[in-house]
């Protein structure tokens, strides 16, 4: 039986399906034991079993490589949002969003956590990541401005979701540095304190 970061065996011909999460976990664990640096996109085509070109066609970079795993979560919170009834708490609805996105499979919460423990040294990463981030925060300013009968242009609609979109991300990055547990909760406990006289 092979270790799960042994280099995957090079075919010769047409490649064979790739799963881009599992190429996304083995380049997080290289990052973690090699450093983030120090790993290039050869290194994780090497090590995933594939040739350049087809990495390149899943991550154009190792910063993308890193956001890779985020459409997923955010489509899972536009769903909840856009099915929410209007008899819901804005409250819950949100703490429903939130576990649901982040409930993940073993092996997406591994990713997960390293994805926001390296966001949390490297913060160019954090930048890069800008342009993901503001789908979240759109369908944010879409469920606010509804709920609360508001301008989505308005002041108070635009802090808001700012002020929850960077309580998830901090509580993100503290989790994956100090929490054991599923990352849900811990999201949910640091927008309870944004949430907290609105």
């Amino acid at each position: 039986m092979t270790s799960p970061d042994a280099p995957a065996p090079r075919r010769r011909g047409r490649p064979a399906d790739v799963d881009p999460e599992r190429v996304a976990l083995l380049a997080l664990r290289h990052f973690d034991e090699h450093g983030y640096e120090q790993t290039t996109m050869d290194d994780i085509a090497r090590l995933a079993g594939i040739g350049r070109r087809t990495l390149f066609r899943y991550f154009p970079s190792k910063p993308a490589l890193v956001w890779g795993g985020i459409e997923p979560v955010v489509g899972r919170m536009h769903d909840v949002l856009d099915a929410a009834g209007d008899d819901e708490l804005l409250r819950d609805v949100l703490a429903r969003a939130v576990t649901e996105s982040l409930t993940l499979s073993p092996e997406a919460e591994e990713a997960t956590r390293r994805r926001m423990a390296l966001m949390g040294t490297h913060p160019a990463l954090v930048g890069f990541g800008l342009t993901a981030m503001a789908a979240n925060r759109g369908i944010l300013v879409d469920f606010l401005a509804r709920r609360l009968g508001a301008d989505p242009e308005g002041l108070r609609v635009q802090v808001l979701a700012d002020a929850i979109g960077s309580a998830d991300f901090s509580a993100l990055v503290w989790w994956a540095r100090h929490d054991d547990g599923p990352p849900g909760p811990v999201v949910v406990a640091a927008m309870d304190q944004v949430l907290r006289g609105v």
